[in-house]
């Protein structure tokens, strides 16, 4: 998640001192505060976007040939060195990760780097991914009024205590974190834009941040607790963890057209059926149900 930097700080400089809002807003940190360790078979889609070996961010799979992740991820590196490793939630054993080179960056078009409005990148793969029980793709949803999910979580492998910045955990995490209101986070948030939604919690203490950015915020419906939607794409926020200050995530439902239409230019379409599951040929629960049975 990007914390107001580069030369943006310059311009809200004077208003840290007027605004609480922009005071924690111009230092930079990676973190998922108030977490805990996760399995990767509890989140399948969570991936690892790695450039020469350095963990840049993480991204979800949304078919065997995309991921989905954050445009402001690819702002500073070269993106000939990319690939993504899934499948796994530990990156201390690196015998054990599995590789994939991405072939091409498709980052949004009216991308604002200043505001971060149209964060979202989708990754063509090289090669399809092998989709198996520890690598399975998100689903999708048109529906975006908050009040219909619940049960909402991040996850990523950003650092767990902001005042180690320098240390980060190989251990994938997971947060529980609450959706709010759009006009309630336009008031809290003032650069906020229709573009984004904002989740966190009420306490001081649960956060995604820098570390964590492109990764998916995901729930479930309130009338479907079986399937799993992402909704958000980890993008901005100030400071980390503070109270009543949530993190800012790009509005997936905004962006089903515009992933329609980039997947079937490149010749790799995307399918999405309304208020789809997944769309690769083999779909996200059943897998889901076997692993509950085998384990």
């Amino acid at each position: 998640m990007k914390r107001w930097r580069d030369g943006r700080a310059g311009l809200l400089l004077p208003l840290a001192f007027l605004l609480p809002w922009a005071r924690s807003s111009l230092y930079n940190v990676s973190a998922i505060l108030g977490g805990e360790p996760v399995n990767i078979l509890e989140f399948p889609w969570h991936v690892g976007i790695m450039s020469l070996g350095n963990h840049v961010c993480g991204g979800s799979i949304l078919s065997e040939w995309w991921i989905l992740t954050a445009s402001h991820c690819f702002g500073q590196i070269n993106n000939s060195n990319l690939e993504i490793t899934h499948g796994r939630d530990d990156f201390k054993n690196t015998e054990d990760l599995t590789y994939k080179e991405v072939d091409k960056v498709i980052v949004h078009p009216s991308f604002d780097s200043w505001l971060l409005d149209n964060d979202i990148a989708l990754l063509l793969l090289r090669s399809p991914l092998n989709l198996t029980v520890n690598s399975v793709p998100i689903c999708v949803s048109e529906v975006s009024n908050v009040l219909a999910w619940d049960n909402c979580w991040v996850t990523g492998w950003g650092i767990t205590n902001t005042s180690l910045v320098k240390v980060q955990p190989s251990k994938l995490q997971k947060v529980n974190v609450e959706l709010f209101g759009w006009d309630w986070c336009g008031q809290v948030l003032p650069l906020l834009t229709k573009n984004m939604l904002c989740a966190g919690a009420r306490d001081a203490g649960k956060d995604a941040c820098q570390g964590d950015s492109g990764g998916p915020l995901v729930c479930n419906k309130k009338r479907n607790i079986t399937t799993w939607y992402q909704l958000g794409i980890v993008s901005w926020g100030v400071g980390c963890g503070r109270k009543n200050v949530p993190g800012v995530y790009t509005k997936v439902s905004h962006y089903l057209e515009w992933i329609r239409k980039e997947t079937a230019k490149a010749g790799k379409p995307y399918v999405y059926v309304e208020d789809s599951a997944c769309s690769s040929p083999i779909s996200c629960w059943p897998l889901v149900f076997l692993y509950f049975v085998m384990f």
